[in-house]
């Protein structure tokens, strides 16, 4: 068995569990996905079976693929301008191809490719979440003025506003950046209809909260993490950003659990990062679901999480195993902090994101 990451190897989730899973003796390949440069080709071959070569490797039975962060797929540049878009779609659609044939083969996916653009719709984690018996805010996702102003209608309602997708923007001159995040509003800071339809977005019910929940779920365990920040901070991102919040395990509601499972059932995922909210009658709300979301955080707060190992015996155990297996295999890897301290960590290069689309430069 061997371990295929489909990222960049100087991801900065996938650099520190490959080091991790070398020094625990496994076998670990980066693949960053489909392109037109030798090290990002790839071969299907399909003939009774299927056979996958992604650049320099082949995809063997047994071995497990964590999609971690496949960047988009990358056109030859020298193609005639005519040619372009006819370039852009075959690689795009390859690059399809590819995904959806790992989940066919006896490999491991984490998570299948279908199940995760899937549930990576808001509008279709919010109704598995409340179908599976978990507590959500009401939401209305709309582009429509009236929409929105009807929302707002009630005065005694508190509504946040929410992005679909994080984006930034860079002041060019300056470098300073701006961020989506969640934001109360209120009808009277309206803006004229027109400004609405500049952009979709999410009104939904404010949950006053006591605290915040980042919940990681793996297979059939789920960890869950309280985050206190300072005036309980409506978007707590930016708090972690700054080093203001404080973190410490807690124990899940059984119901909770129960329910968490079941949506990971029916979404068809095995590994994910959750978000709630808890309320000051110490209600969990469900917000959201980032199939691939980020954890290594954790263990940047709390030496006590070793979400590190967790996460890698999650990956190198049999699917389906339990906590007390996970926990029982987390002390053979290194951890984060083994990791910040030795010398692979300055190897790395820097981190280039070619997801461009959550990035605006403005002059």
């Amino acid at each position: 068995m061997k371990i295929v990451i489909i990222a960049e190897a100087n991801d900065n989730h996938t650099a520190p569990l490959k080091w991790a899973l070398e020094k625990a003796g496994y076998t670990v390949v980066c693949w960053a996905g489909v392109g037109w440069t030798e090290n990002r080709q790839a071969t299907l071959s399909i003939n009774g079976e299927a056979q996958i070569s992604l650049g320099p490797y082949s995809v063997d039975p047994g071995d497990v693929i964590w999609i971690r962060r496949p960047n988009p797929p990358l056109a030859n540049s020298n193609v005639a301008a005519p040619d372009k878009a006819f370039a852009a779609e075959e690689y795009r659609w390859f690059s399809l191809s590819i995904m959806y044939l790992l989940e066919q083969i006896p490999v491991r996916c984490i998570n299948p490719y279908s199940a995760s653009r899937v549930i990576n719709n808001k509008a279709v984690q919010l109704f598995i979440a409340a179908r599976s018996g978990l507590r959500i805010p009401s939401t209305v996702m709309t582009n429509s003025p009236s929409a929105v102003r009807n929302v707002l209608s009630d005065p005694s309602q508190r509504i946040v506003c929410k992005a679909f997708f994080p984006h930034i923007w860079k002041k060019e001159y300056s470098g300073t950046l701006a961020v989506t995040e969640t934001f109360e509003i209120t009808a009277d800071a309206l803006p004229e209809d027109e400004v609405l339809t500049y952009a979709p977005a999410i009104y939904q019910e404010m949950v006053v909260k006591a605290f915040d929940v980042r919940m990681v779920l793996l297979g059939r365990t789920v960890y869950s993490f309280s985050l206190h920040t300072p005036n309980r901070a409506l978007d707590w991102r930016q708090e972690v950003g700054q080093g203001h919040v404080t973190i410490e395990e807690v124990a899940t509601p059984p119901d909770v659990e129960r329910a968490v499972l079941r949506f990971a059932q029916e979404a068809r995922i095995e590994f994910g990062s959750l978000d709630f909210a808890v309320d000051l009658d110490g209600r969990w709300w469900f917000l959201e679901i980032n199939e691939e979301g980020q954890f290594l955080w954790l263990d940047e707060f709390s030496t006590a999480v070793r979400m590190q190992g967790k996460f890698l015996a999650f990956l190198t155990l049999p699917k389906g195993a339990s906590r007390q297996e996970i926990e029982r295999k987390q002390v053979e890897f290194p951890s984060w902090r083994d990791y910040r301290q030795s010398p692979a960590k300055d190897m790395v290069p820097e981190e280039v994101h070619q997801a461009a689309p959550i990035l605006s430069v403005e002059p």
